[in-house]
């Protein structure tokens, strides 16, 4: 009850100052007495269950249109491919499955390995259509990793024991409804490479739009080059990069083989996992969404 109490005060557009310093602090407290609580958040017609640690409502009220770009470029999607499926690596709570039903009603297959989310993201899809759940870490290679978790979210690092990791052709050989996906959204902090490297096949047989996170910082702990991202995207034919700073705020279209350019939001970008893009890739056949998109975020 206090905690759901301290939240709605947090969350009030009202409430700024020294008084919601004062509620981040009770906050703290709270979440270091009982960091496993949680809280409801309503999401347009969701009533959203949360950790009480997740930083997505605060940021929501910072900034009203926070992820709803995700959500946009979904509905765009939709517009041209009417079958359109989403998969959604890093499901965590179901928060962008949310806003992906909310805006299109596409089917999305929700994928998750984080068992303390995995009730959260069962019990909040319960109130979206057609949402499929797989109960999974996505690599490159079958291995082995634990959780560490940290403000409503969490990244993953190999380990002996722990959670095991399929590759994205595994678990579609196991949901073939979403053999053919149209949207491919990826968000987990630093193994997003290491995914699409394993999803080749997938991305040259079904060429769906990816929406997925960018952070230097969080791949260079993965051992991965940022940079080579980009002419791996070029190689599979996706020229257009639709970039967004980790507000959901477009900056600029940018094509994959601008090396010089896209060196500069690297280093801009890498930031000790304080800021981030989200990049929205497309296919040269896909051109005409480029500027919907475009579009749309420019009006």
């Amino acid at each position: 009850m206090i905690n759901q109490l301290i939240f709605n005060k947090l969350i009030n557009p009202s409430v700024g100052g020294l008084y919601y310093k004062l509620l981040l602090k009770i906050r703290s407290i709270l979440l270091s007495l009982n960091p496993s609580s949680t809280i409801q958040y309503p999401y347009n017609n969701f009533d959203l269950t949360f950790p009480f640690s997740h930083d997505y409502p605060l940021n929501r009220k910072e900034v009203p249109l926070y992820s709803e770009n995700l959500g946009v470029v979904s509905k765009l999607i939709l517009s041209k491919y009417k079958d359109a499926v989403a998969i959604d690596v890093g499901a965590n709570i179901g928060d962008s499955a949310a806003i992906i039903s909310y805006y299109s009603k596409m089917p999305v297959l929700c994928i998750e390995g984080n068992p303390k989310f995995i009730p959260m993201l069962e019990k909040n899809s319960k109130q979206m259509q057609n949402v499929t759940i797989e109960c999974s870490f996505v690599g490159e290679t079958n291995e082995t990793v634990k959780t560490i978790n940290y403000g409503g979210t969490a990244r993953v690092e190999k380990a002996e024991t722990g959670v095991e990791v399929r590759t994205v052709e595994e678990i579609l050989n196991k949901h073939t409804n979403f053999k053919h996906a149209k949207l491919f959204k990826i968000d987990t902090d630093g193994f997003d490479f290491k995914i699409l490297r394993a999803a080749e096949q997938f991305l040259l047989n079904s060429k769906p739009i990816i929406f997925f996170e960018f952070d230097p910082f969080f791949l260079i702990k993965q051992n991965e080059n940022p940079a080579n991202i980009f002419p791996f995207l070029n190689k599979l034919n996706y020229t257009f990069l639709m970039l967004f700073d980790n507000q959901g705020k477009f900056i600029c279209e940018v094509k994959s083989d601008q090396t010089d350019l896209l060196q500069d939001f690297i280093h801009y970008y890498n930031n000790n996992g304080n800021t981030y893009m989200d990049i929205c890739a497309l296919q040269s056949d896909d051109h005409d969404l480029v500027l919907k998109i475009k579009k749309e975020f420019q009006q």
